[in-house]
Formats: structure tokens, C-alpha cells, sequence
């Protein structure tokens, strides 16, 4: 009975000893995270808004990201931004729930009004990117005048002349459209095709209704950007689509589980 006390006696020391030491080496957490934006955003999801059979790949880069705040706002109400971000942008700012909600973001070049306060939500819009070799302008689809024309199917669909989608630009020799797979780089159209093209916003593909053109530069699909060649380029004004015209609304997530977190560096 002795030993057996003993033996008990000496457990129940040694599960103290333990439970005092894992705490030592466990002291409270006082680490600030962080959860990258980039990761809220379901690759698979913005694939099938942009092709009605979408394959692996990776085209969160085709569209602009807007933060909403609780309250309505958003960075575009500042007069220091006024834009959406692009895909690496975006995926480079970080939700710190501990921070009431907040975005916190370390690149020098972007605005603070980005470290939006009490995030709500965020939005997507499809986008083409306009190299003018002088600089990159993100216009946002649904944010030029949308008109109906005849699509490859000959049925009535949504689309934005690609004219419009060069804002700011008074004169150009040629350009490039450039698919998503870089497809289209090597090709080139001058004014007076550009200027009977369109973009198809439900097909995903271009057309040019009247215009003589080699059949492979007809229909580019996908198209992630336009590159100008000696191009004059003037200011430029953002094209930011109407909030109501997002083609996707991501809810901030109310539990971060499952979600990768990362240590905010806090300057401490």
C-alpha cells in the first residue's frame, strides 16, 4: 500500500514538473497576424468567370480587387488612391483580424487609404491592362460604355469597343492583344482594325465585325493586356467599373480557420 502510494506520489510530481515546464517553454502569444488577401480569393471561381469550362490555370491576375469597409467605404473615395488594385498588389496586403479587421500592407509605394479599417468585403472586376512602354493603365471593362453587338454565334451579348479601352491615348503606330498565355505578342493591328473591334464580355473573345484580318488574330481570347507601339499617350483618367457591376463579391471571412496566417513584423 506504501509503494503504491509511493508510485502515485511520485506521478502525480512528475506530471506537475511537466505541466509547469510546457508552460515555460509556452509563454502567452503576443505575435500580431496577419492573413494574406490573395488567399480569400478561390482561384477555381475566378476561373469560371472567365471561361465556361475553366482548366487549372491561374487567372486572378485578370482581374482588379476593390476593399470594402463595413461603413461602404473604399479606397476609391480617396483622393491619395482612387484606383482597385491589381492581382500582386492585392495579394501582397494582409487581413490582421487583432486589428479591428484591418488591411495592413508594407509597400512604400502604396497608399495608406489601402489599410482600410473594419474590412466588409471585397470585389473583382475583369480587367485588361494598357501598355502604353511609358507606363501600365488598368481599365476595368464594365466601367467603359457597354453596347450589345452580334457575337461568333450570332447571338446579341455585351461588349466594350477596344478603341475605348485606350483611354488617355491620342495617337499609336500598332499594338499587340495579349491573351492570358502570352498568345498574341507577336501579332499586330493598326487603327483602323482597332477601331472596329470589340470586346466580348461573355465570351471572353474579341471581334472585329467588317475588318480583313488574318483568321488567328480574329478572335483572341481571354485577353489579359494591350501593348502600344509608339504610342502618344495623354493623362490618364482610371476606369473604375459601378460597385453593382462587380463580377464577383468575396465576403470577409468570419472564422481565419483554415487560412494561413503570418507574423506581422509590429516594429517592436
Amino acid at each position: 500500500m506504501k509503494r503504491t502510494l509511493s508510485v502515485l506520489l511520485s506521478l502525480a510530481l512528475l506530471l506537475l514538473l511537466f505541466a509547469c515546464s510546457e508552460k515555460d517553454d509556452n509563454p502567452t502569444d503576443v505575435n500580431v497576424y496577419g492573413y494574406r488577401l490573395g488567399q480569400f480569393i478561390n482561384q477555381a471561381t475566378i476561373a469560371a468567370l472567365v471561361d465556361s469550362a475553366p482548366d487549372s490555370l491561374d487567372l486572378r491576375n485578370l482581374f482588379a480587387y476593390e476593399i470594402i469597409a463595413a461603413d461602404g467605404w473604399s479606397p476609391r473615395e480617396s483622393v491619395n488612391a482612387g484606383y482597385d488594385l491589381n492581382w500582386d498588389l492585392f495579394n501582397d496586403c494582409f487581413l490582421v483580424p487583432t486589428d479591428n479587421n484591418r488591411v495592413w500592407h508594407f509597400n512604400a509605394d502604396l497608399p495608406s487609404a489601402y489599410k482600410v479599417r473594419d474590412v466588409l468585403e471585397f470585389r473583382a472586376y475583369r480587367k485588361i491592362d494598357v501598355n502604353t512602354g511609358r507606363g501600365k493603365q488598368m481599365v476595368e471593362l464594365k466601367g467603359l460604355p457597354v453596347q450589345q453587338i452580334e457575337n461568333w454565334d450570332g447571338v446579341m451579348e455585351d461588349a466594350v469597343k477596344l478603341s475605348d479601352l485606350l483611354q488617355g491615348v491620342s495617337a499609336y503606330d500598332s499594338l499587340s492583344i495579349v491573351c492570358y498565355d502570352g498568345y498574341g505578342s507577336d501579332k499586330y493591328y493598326y487603327a483602323e482594325v482597332v477601331n472596329l473591334g470589340y470586346y466580348l464580355l461573355d465570351s471572353e473573345r474579341t471581334i472585329f465585325p467588317g475588318a480583313t484580318i488574318p483568321n488567328n488574330q480574329k478572335k483572341m481570347k481571354k485577353v489579359e493586356s494591350i501593348q502600344l507601339y509608339g504610342a502618344v499617350t495623354a493623362e490618364h483618367s482610371f476606369a473604375n467599373a459601378a460597385h453593382d457591376m462587380a463580377d464577383l463579391i468575396v465576403p470577409r471571412p468570419a472564422s481565419m480557420t483554415g487560412f494561413e496566417s503570418t507574423i506581422m513584423p509590429t516594429g517592436e
